[in-house]
């Protein structure tokens, strides 16, 4: 039940109950029971909470519209906006029955509150949680149940989007064994039966989706086809140990929600059972949109709760809608692939050759197919993790067991290495960083800091394998594995952080290569990449000796490098790292 204020008691909208079914009509209250955990504020209505709606719309002031009877929906306004009392007045002459602005942070502008009164028109808030898309399917959901046949001639009576009530009771209505499914035909709810499921019907709901084969089956034969194209019901013969099966699609206006499969349960279907389907499929429409609405919003939640708890912003109820508690251990692993680090070779290592200017979609396609699986790897593994993806890499916030720390480390090395192998599975190359293991969620971020830190050095090897014949790099890290790595990535940033900084030499021959289109640092990383061996150098540069030592000469006198002192080897290769450029690993040289 959605939290609702009113200015006066008339004003608080009760239960729907059989009374407002019996009506047939939707109504502000109606629809604001439909809306659950406080996704919609009654701010005021001024004509009670039993105001016929006919409709949900968008309010668009830059057109003239007729919305007699509509709850009309505000997205560029909050209440606490000078706007707000506008868009009320507005949507009052067009004939809105309510409209829904955004919850501001300074709550609502009294002006608001009186042009509500003046006009009649009831004004609610959308919480932030909650998209606007998913409040326009919420609304319709309501819309269709609250309007449905009344309750004495209604086939069920079942809680909107109790989808297992539903098909029980559509079971006894049809007379068969019923499944409901998506659009994608997974299993969302089906009704046990009487004398046995036959091995398709069983199959089908221990898998939780209609096997491939028999979507094939189904889709040369043009079943499918017509089952989404008619909002008649099909019919399907016995077919040897497969039971006869009706089957019509859910429909809310032109799009499909799903579809409910009736099954013969130990003896024929009867003839009254294509008319009890058909009255099913509308019946089934508000219960569908209820069930994706709290799925989506379910989902959405979820991945608001990761990223406040990743960034730092997250508090108990964080956890709570997570599973977690304030003191659940938990690590946070990231996952990216080389693909990736191949579209960044420009950065990660401008001395080597530079990535194609159009690089085939393939490659982008598996790096985001990879993802979703390891999305999905993660989602399934247990305890579960709860992934979140950013930009070309996805973090995922597991809870460990409390107890043994060696417990909770292999339990997040097996994740990883599962989450390695699902995206080998979508042909790409992994690296998969796991930070340290954290106390409670709220030291999230911490975890969070230090998986990318791996991950940098994961990014990094394999740029060098990529663009400099490296050996294979590691796949799968956590920080003992690559501290070495970690401990220069720290001292290259308080080196890039001194004041003064001890790294302007470096900095000025950047400069200079930019303007110049020199190319004297790719000399000065490859020569310190082959410890001051000059001949070594020069062939992997492609350059004859006398041009490497005249080059040399430039990086003394121009720039005071003067390379044999040790001291100044250690400044310019800290200047390299810092800006992103290093020594590259010298290649085998079949000469020596």
């Amino acid at each position: 039940m959605s939290t609702m204020s009113s200015s006066s008691p008339s004003h608080r909208p009760a239960a729907p109950g059989a009374t407002e079914r019996h009506q047939g009509h939707p109504t502000l209250a109606s629809l604001l029971a439909t809306a659950e955990g406080g996704a919609l504020d009654l701010l005021a209505a001024p004509r009670g909470s039993r105001v016929p709606v006919h409709g949900v719309g968008v309010f668009d002031a830059g057109e003239t519209f007729a919305a007699h009877g509509q709850v009309l929906l505000a997205p560029g306004t909050d209440d606490s906006s000078d706007t707000a009392p506008l868009v009320l007045r507005s949507a009052a002459r067009a004939g809105a029955a309510a409209v829904v602005v955004r919850r501001g942070a300074s709550g609502a502008d009294p002006r608001l509150l009186e042009a509500a009164a003046e006009t009649g028109t009831a004004v609610l808030t959308r919480a932030p949680w909650v998209e606007w898309t998913e409040l326009i399917g919420m609304l319709r959901a309501g819309l269709a149940h609250a309007g449905g046949p009344p309750a004495g001639e209604s086939p069920t009576d079942v809680p909107l989007g109790d989808l297992p009530a539903l098909a029980r009771a559509l079971s006894a209505l049809v007379g068969g064994a019923i499944t409901i499914e998506d659009p994608d035909s997974r299993v969302l709810a089906f009704s046990p039966t009487e004398h046995g499921s036959d091995p398709l019907r069983r199959q089908t709901i221990l898998g939780q989706q209609v096997p491939r084969w028999r979507l094939a089956e189904l889709t040369a034969s043009g079943f499918l086809r017509t089952l989404w194209s008619t909002d008649d019901v099909v019919h399907r013969p016995a077919e040897g140990q497969f039971a006869e099966r009706l089957a019509v699609a859910v429909r809310a206006g032109d799009e499909v929600l799903g579809s409910i499969w009736a099954a013969a349960d130990g003896s024929p279907l009867r003839e009254a059972a294509r008319q009890a389907l058909r009255e099913s499929a509308r019946t089934a429409a508000p219960h569908l949109l209820r069930h994706r609405q709290r799925t989506q919003q379910g989902a959405a939640h979820r991945r608001r709760a990761v990223r406040d708890l990743l960034e730092g912003a997250g508090d108990a109820d964080s956890a709570a809608a997570l599973g977690l508690t304030p003191e659940t251990p938990c690590v946070v692993l990231s996952v990216t692939t080389r693909d990736a680090v191949a579209n960044r070779g420009a950065v990660a290592n401008p001395s080597g050759p530079p990535p194609a200017a159009n690089r085939e979609a393939e490659p982008h396609d598996a790096h985001d197919r990879a993802l979703r699986l390891a999305s999905l790897q993660a989602t399934a593994h247990q305890p579960t993790g709860h992934p979140l993806r950013d930009a070309d890499r996805l973090d995922i916030l597991l809870p460990l067991p409390d107890g043994e720390p060696a417990v909770a480390d292999a339990t997040a090395r097996r994740l990883a290495l599962r989450l390695a192998a699902a995206v080998r599975d979508a042909g790409a190359l992994p690296l998969v960083a796991l930070g340290t293991p954290q106390p409670a969620p709220a030291q999230a971020p911490r975890s969070r800091t230090s998986a990318h830190l791996v991950l940098r050095v994961l990014r990094d090897r394999s740029a060098r394998a990529v663009h400099d014949g490296a050996p294979e790099p590691l796949e799968v890290a956590a920080e003992p594995d690559v501290r070495a790595a970690l401990d220069v990535l720290r001292a290259v940033h308080a080196v890039a952080g001194l004041t003064p900084p001890v790294d302007s030499p470096v900095r000025e021959l950047l400069t200079h290569d930019e303007q110049h289109g020199t190319a004297l640092a790719p000399t000065l990383a490859t020569y310190l990449g082959r410890f001051g061996d000059v001949p070594g150098t020069a062939r992997e540069l492609g350059v004859h000796p006398n041009t490497l030592r005249y080059r040399l000469r430039r990086l003394r006198t121009r720039f005071g490098l003067d390379l044999d002192d040790p001291d100044v080897r250690l400044l310019a290769e800290l200047g390299l790292r810092a800006s992103g450029r290093r020594p590259a690993a010298p290649r085998d040289d079949p000469s020596e």
